[in-house]
């Protein structure tokens, strides 16, 4: 069984949500960084907000929809950090390592309410 129940899954959502809203100045990363981390927090905390899980505010997204939405951010994070040099690149590259690693630690078979 894998560690992250629906409820855990969440609380590491909005955690998230808080870093890519605090990492870009508390990193000094660039002002194209900072816009990229910021829009990123926005449509995470929005897709948590709405994900069928105990956090969520209203319970309207699937979560096993939940998961392939925030898997297919993986691909949009190694791009970007792709095409950014220095902390940059290592802000969207640890971002996506984070990403991947919470999707692959979570049961998105378990009761929503778990």
């Amino acid at each position: 069984m894998k560690p992250l129940t629906p409820r855990l899954h969440g609380l590491v959502d909005y955690a998230a949500c808080g870093l890519m809203a605090a990492a870009p100045a508390l990193l000094g990363l660039s002002p194209q960084a900072r816009t990229a981390s910021h829009a990123l927090a926005g449509s995470y905390l929005g897709v948590s907000a709405l994900t069928d899980y105990p956090p969520a505010i209203s319970r309207m997204i699937p979560f096993p929809l939940h998961g392939k939405i925030e898997l297919g951010t993986v691909p949009v994070l190694l791009l970007l950090g792709a095409r950014m040099e220095g902390r940059d690149r290592a802000y969207f590259l640890g971002l996506a390592a984070m990403v991947s690693g919470a999707y692959a630690l979570t049961d998105w078979e378990a009761d929503p309410d778990a």
